[in-house]
């Protein structure tokens, strides 16, 4: 009997090795059909397995001789675009090459013309769904969809994401951003203490934005009179549910739902209690959203669940609408409605996730680069002064105030923080198997193979130095916003930008033909800027999350500084007597602590963050800063 489990043991090993090394030599016969430059790996960086396992396995092979493992080895890490920027396209003299391996092909793209193809037919490259199901947690959505079914969720998430409502996500930010600032400072506070949370908060702030102009459910911060109670068949309360399902999502999308269900971990129970109580919240929203359409009635706002259930065919019932009495009826109704719940909770869920993740994380990086160019950072307060001058926040005017905003210095921090940290490094896309698709590469016909993953560099294309303005290499890599400005010299504080204009009447089933940026701010070419994606598939809620970011920037930076944090290098009662070399050796060390971080302590989930540690920071009232380098 032991002969004959070995002899299967062998047959399984022999068929793998054969199967493998047909594929490979499939895919590698592909690459070098395709007319672009390439490099082999052994192994697929998008296998499940790899996802889960790479950090140990890449330990164990680094042991290996460096011949062995350079230099396919680091292409293999999920995170390798961040890791390796640019560099890969200098070396092959190419802005696309191919990775090559068994489990697949991998073409990575750093060139506009490309992903302006790519883009532009969907149907070709469409969008690899199933990258995406770990964010169906509560039924597809308008994310995770593609081809005609993706068209009919936009056409129904589409209508909220409009100018009109963008009036309350200005006013809702506004009032966040004051909440948050006013949580760490008292009104005659001249600065903070160290703060190294602030990503934290800013995740915090952005919830509540998209909660309350979103849902019309109002979170209080800690400091705040908030109720504590919790509703009556609930064992968390609503942001309690939220946030912890949002801290532990990875959990929850890389964890079967039986196990999660019944495990014995602390770990999963928590994730899976804030699962099933937020599921509730949810499902009670759209039970009374229903409800309230029904009658008749209409609350005001952006009401995105409101959006979801008239998109979905539910309409007031008339007074001779007998369809309650009527079985066959309710069941036509129930027939045409064009969403289903899960649907509905799906998209409900995939807004709150994507709507507060992006604005976060442009907020949080926003301040810790700002902190570290203090040149920079004057020329906002100066901007933001030459706009709102000495008007209270509450004086502040959306018509009036933020196309001022979006086309000055303030536009340019955002725009720069999200060309060096884009959301997601690597947007990806692919071909179907079987049907490669060509490309023109400068003049030059390529063929993408069939079955082929596709990434769209961003972090890659926003430092291609073929189409930013930049005065060396390593420029491309810094933070400058000014690059931005037509004429770094001046304040762009006049202008009468009317990129808003472009939001009515989108063709939300076409291509979005919006600019990314003012018309008063430098416009790199075509698909050479995609922070948002691009054409199709871009981000619906991209004005929602420019709009929060530019409203609380301006909030904090016309009253208050930021600077790095120096306490672990120099106490506070050293910087009151210490010179100003004394104090620069103490800054350059906490800068140095912050570009290691921004370098080598980022990682992606769902989008980058930086995971490894936080960097920390402090506010200090504008005139009183202790540390005006870099």
């Amino acid at each position: 009997m032991p002969s004959y489990i070995v002899l299967a043991i062998v047959g399984l090993c022999v068929t793998y090795a054969v199967h493998t090394y047909q594929c490979s030599a499939r895919n590698l016969a592909a690459a070098k059909a395709s007319g672009l430059p390439y490099i082999k790996t052994p192994v697929y960086a998008f296998n499940r397995l790899w996802l889960l396992t790479h950090p140990l396995w890449i330990k164990v092979l680094r042991q290996l001789p460096h011949d062995w493992v350079d230099p396919w080895l680091s292409f293999t890490k999920p995170d390798f675009a961040w890791e390796k920027l640019y560099d890969p396209f200098e070396k092959f003299g190419c802005d696309c090459f191919l990775i090559v391996s068994p489990g697949g092909n991998t073409l990575v793209v750093a060139d506009p013309e490309a992903i302006s193809q790519i883009t532009r037919r969907r149907d070709d490259f469409p969008k690899p769904v199933h990258f995406y199901s770990g964010i169906d947690q509560f039924g597809k959505n308008v994310v995770s969809a593609e081809g005609g079914y993706w068209r009919h969720h936009r056409k129904i998430t589409s209508p909220p994401f409009n100018e009109r409502n963008n009036h309350m996500v200005w006013e809702e930010s506004l009032a966040q951003g004051q909440s948050m600032m006013s949580g760490w400072l008292s009104p005659n506070d001249t600065a903070t203490g160290p703060l190294k949370d602030i990503a934290a908060q800013a995740m915090r702030l952005s919830l509540h934005v998209i909660s309350c102009s979103g849902f019309g459910v109002r979170l209080q911060w800690p400091h705040e009179q908030a109720e504590s109670d919790i509703p009556e068949g609930h064992s968390l309360s609503y942001k309690d549910a939220l946030s912890t399902l949002l801290e532990n999502l990875i959990v929850v999308m890389l964890t079967p739902k039986w196990f999660l269900r019944n495990s014995p971990f602390k770990l999963q129970k928590v994730a899976h209690t804030s699962y099933v109580e937020w599921g509730k919240y949810m499902k009670e929203m759209y039970t009374e959203k229903r409800s309230e359409i029904e009658s008749g009635e209409s609350s005001g706002g952006m009401d995105l669940m409101g959006a979801l259930v008239k998109g979905a065919g539910v309409t007031a019932k008339s007074s001779d609408d007998d369809s309650n009495h009527d079985p066959e009826k309710a069941s036509e109704t129930t027939k045409t409605q064009l969403f289903t719940e899960d649907e509905i909770l799906g998209n409900a869920f995939v807004f709150i996730l994507a709507g507060h993740e992006t604005a976060a994380n442009t907020i949080h990086f926003s301040i810790l680069l700002l902190a570290m160019h203090w040149g920079s950072q004057m020329h906002l307060q100066d901007d933001l002064d030459a706009v709102l001058g000495d008007k209270s926040v509450s004086e502040w005017d959306y018509d009036h105030d933020m196309p001022k905003l979006f086309g000055n210095m303030c536009g340019a921090v955002m725009c720069e923080q999200l060309r060096l940290i884009p959301p997601v490094v690597g947007i990806p896309k692919s071909t179907l198997k079987g049907l490669p698709q060509g490309l023109t590469l400068g003049g030059k016909q390529i063929t993408v193979p069939g079955g082929c993953t596709i990434t769209l560099d961003t972090v890659a294309l926003h430092r291609n130095p073929k189409y930013w303005p930049h005065t060396s290499r390593e420029d491309l890599c810094e933070f400058r916003p000014e690059r931005w400005l037509l004429d770094s010299s001046k304040s762009n504080t006049n202008t009468d930008d009317n990129t808003y204009a472009e939001e009515e009447d989108l063709d939300f089933d076409g291509p979005d033909k919006r600019p990314d940026t003012a018309a008063s701010l430098f416009r790199p070419p075509k698909s050479a800027y995609v922070p948002f994606s691009e054409g199709h598939r871009s981000c619906l809620g991209r004005r929602f999350a420019q709009v929060e970011i530019l409203a609380v920037l301006a909030v904090i930076f016309k009253t208050w500084s930021v600077e790095l944090d120096v306490s672990d290098f120099m106490s506070d009662e050293e910087v009151e007597t210490a010179s100003e070399e004394q104090k620069r050796e103490a800054w350059n060390k906490a800068d140095a602590r912050a570009r290691d971080l921004l370098r080598n302590g980022m990682m992606t989930i769902i989008t980058i963050q930086m995971r490894k540690d936080k960097v920390p920071m402090r506010f200090v009232k504008r005139g009183h800063e202790r540390f005006k380098f870099g």
